[in-house]
């Protein structure tokens, strides 16, 4: 063993005996704890905030996503301003402390926007809260991981801090994966007489803030406090702009930052040329961020066209984002120890750069499968008119087919449905219809006489119309509706009409939807023959129809269906019944079939995200790892502003978008292989840059023999 591997070794021994003579500092777990509690809170909101801006505060699914992606924007942006605090002025703990305030009074606004008629405006309350959110967690972020590793003393104890990290980041998907299943399972509740439960579902998250920032001040006592040191940031920005300032009057060097260094420190201007490098690299990062931060948006709108039923449970739309930490935890042990070195052997994904292109790739990958996905998917879609046209929905109550002929000054829209079907005649002009319907030679022989009727019926510019086709006496009977049908899904749930054909009543009276879950109940009109009652929002599965005392039927709720309920006497049997109609097909494909994607797009952020994190911090000067850090969260932020001009944009449909993506997303890595290609890791050039200076030193030794 040569000299120079016993000396490696006794350094290493003496490290590790020193490792072990330290104890683990205890303040850690509070600090652990805290951030546990905190991504809980973050997640656990943001897992329901698209779904609650789109159903609760009425907004359309691209302006929701404009509002998600503006508000990730926020806390992408804002983790600058908190390590400025933190390292000029207040310390990391100060910091944390004080801005949780700010955080928790986000949460308390947003959880009072989702009480129900309590006075406030809750579209006002929400946006200032998740103004505060976006402040709050975007101000402690920079400040929690680097008061943890405050906490240890290096180099004695960098086993101890490395494994800190670990537990760290585990702590930080855990917290994600718990509360991206619990928080739409408490929103799917009912509660202060509504029929859902968005209040506690955000008061969960804002009570576990509050946890998280008792927590950190409980094990004040504990800590390892270090005073502000300054923050490099205006110093970086000052030297780039000095720099930039004399270029600009003319002024020559051999790289423009070294114009700043008759005002700058040396060691000042290389670091800043250092971090400029890596920022190149940095160019094409936005783009992966506008993919992946889709997850909480887009996908989680697929998610609701789509059939969550899993035996008897149902995945709710927002819980497919559990998908996500759920994999990262299961898959990094995989890639460090398996996928990675198996790759190796063949000399593949060795280099971080490699990995990163890979998993940007592979990103692309996960929006070509979410769009052949939407495209399936949209033989499932609800289909409303436009603003300038209108639908017909004409439903055939006989126990035979029909023709139906829709005629307006000579022109004639025909179509048959068969019996007890519906059928929808989409892309009508507005204006008034008379409506001929023809029941065939053989319907109903012993009853109907008159089997030839009409009906007036108006179509209006972006409703649907329908027209019910019943038996009065001995004839058939249309009647034109008089509400437009709501072509509209939502989401986890079936929405069912009743239309109450039962001639006038003499008493009111219950109609009662019993199953085995939730029960509804909706008073049956005594003054209308016929009368169409408010659209029900209703938990899928099958129900008992009950009139009264009297158990007439059985339907059957699918998720996403839209549907029209006849309630009517057989003209037979003289007894009571109902026949189910369907608007807009229910939800067929499962929501399980999001689960390629979801991993293809983790396996793309573990290559990627977790790759691109790491070799920021190992091509980062010693004092500049903070700088690269926050300019690794502005990449995020500008990945969401990104999203938000596409969906304002409205150039797409929702495959198109995704196909949009993927394509932009592989441009993108094209110019990032590119730039890789180009540098020069830092390692590398600093051995170049000591093999230059170290090979013109005069040797005195040396003679020339001239």
């Amino acid at each position: 063993m040569s000299e120079e591997d016993r000396k490696r070794k006794a350094a290493e021994a003496e490290a590790q005996a020193q490792d072990q003579k330290l104890p683990y500092p205890k303040s850690v777990f509070f600090i652990v704890g805290n951030e546990f509690c905190e991504r809980f809170s973050y997640y656990g909101m943001k897992a329901i905030l698209s779904i609650y801006l789109k159903k609760k505060l009425g907004y359309s699914e691209d302006k929701a996503t404009v509002i998600y992606h503006t508000f990730s924007m926020f806390c992408y942006f804002t983790p600058i301003f908190g390590a400025m605090i933190a390292d000029m002025f207040l310390g990391k703990f100060k910091t944390i402390v004080y801005i949780s305030t700010i955080y928790i009074l986000g949460h308390v606004l947003k959880t009072v926007a989702a009480f129900p008629d309590i006075g406030v405006d809750p579209v006002s309350f929400s946006l200032i809260g998740l103004a505060l959110i976006a402040l709050g967690t975007g101000g402690i972020k920079p400040c929690v991981s680097a008061f943890g590793g405050d906490q240890f003393k290096l180099p004695e104890q960098t086993r101890q801090l490395q494994s800190f990290f670990s537990v760290f980041y585990f702590s930080i998907n855990l917290g994600s994966l718990i509360s991206t299943y619990l928080t739409p399972q408490l929103r799917e509740m009912d509660c202060f007489g509504g029929e859902d439960c968005y209040s506690v579902a955000f008061g969960v998250p804002a009570l576990l803030m509050i946890v998280a920032t008792i927590i950190i001040i409980i094990g004040r006592p504990l800590y390892t406090m270090k005073p502000p040191q300054g923050n490099i940031i205006p110093s970086v920005v000052g030297c780039v702009l000095y720099g930039l300032k004399q270029k600009l009057a003319g002024e020559k060097a051999e790289h423009w930052l070294d114009l700043a260094k008759d005002k700058y420190e040396d060691r000042l201007v290389e670091d800043v040329k250092a971090v400029m490098r890596v920022l190149v690299l940095y160019l094409p990062l936005p783009i992966w961020w506008a993919l992946f931060d889709q997850t909480g948006s887009r996908w989680t709108f697929q998610a609701e066209r789509m059939n969550g039923a899993v035996g008897g449970v149902i995945i709710q739309p927002d819980q497919m984002q559990m998908a996500n930490p759920f994999l990262i935890l299961f898959l990094i042990p995989i890639f460090d120890w398996g996928v990675y070195p198996v790759f190796a052997k063949f000399g593949l994904l060795v280099k971080p750069l490699q990995r990163m292109a890979a998993g940007g790739i592979l990103t692309a990958g996960a929006f070509f499968i979410a769009g052949f996905l939407e495209i399936e998917m949209m033989k499932t879609y609800s289909k409303a008119p436009l603003e300038d046209m209108s639908h017909v929905f004409v439903v055939n109550s006989l126990p035979c087919p029909i023709n139906v002929q829709l005629e307006r000054s000579g022109h004639i829209q025909e179509f048959n449905i068969p019996q007890f079907d519906s059928f929808v005649q989409n892309e009508v002009h507005p204006g008034d219809y008379t409506a001929k319907i023809v029941a065939n030679a053989t319907c109903l022989p012993d009853i109907l006489n008159i089997r030839a009727a009409e009906t007036k019926v108006t179509a209006m510019a972006g409703n649907v119309s329908s027209v019910l086709v019943a038996v009065n006496g001995g004839s058939i009977k249309p009647t034109a509706l008089k509400q437009p049908e709501e072509p509209e899904k939502e989401g986890a749930i079936g929405r069912v009409r009743f239309v109450q054909d039962l001639g006038l009543l003499s008493a009111e009276t219950n109609l009662t939807l019993v199953s085995a879950g939730k029960d509804y109940t909706l008073l049956l009109h005594q003054d209308e023959a016929i009368s169409q009652h408010e659209y029900l929002k209703m938990d899928i599965g099958e129900y008992m129809v009950k009139i009264g005392d009297e158990e007439v039927d059985t339907i059957q709720v699918e998720q996403g269906g839209v549907y029209s309920v006849h309630i009517a006497k057989d003209p037979v049997s003289g007894k009571m019944g109902v026949n189910m109609f369907t608007l807009s097909v229910p939800n067929s494909v499962h929501i399980m079939w999001l689960l390629p994607q979801y991993f293809v797009i983790t396996v793309g952020e573990i290559m990627f995200s977790i790759t691109g994190l790491e070799f920021s911090y190992s091509q980062a000067p010693e004092s500049m790892k903070s700088v690269l850090q926050a300019c690794w969260l502005l990449t995020v932020a500008f990945g969401n502003i990104i999203v938000i001009i596409v969906a304002e944009a409205k150039a797409f449909n929702r495959a198109g978008e995704f196909f949009m993506f993927a394509i932009l997303m592989i441009i993108d890595m094209f110019v990032f292989a590119w730039l890789a290609y180009r540098y020069v890791p830092r390692d590398q050039r600093e051995a170049a840059i000591a093999m230059e200076n170290t090979a013109g030193v005069y040797n005195p030794s040396y003679k020339n023999d001239d």
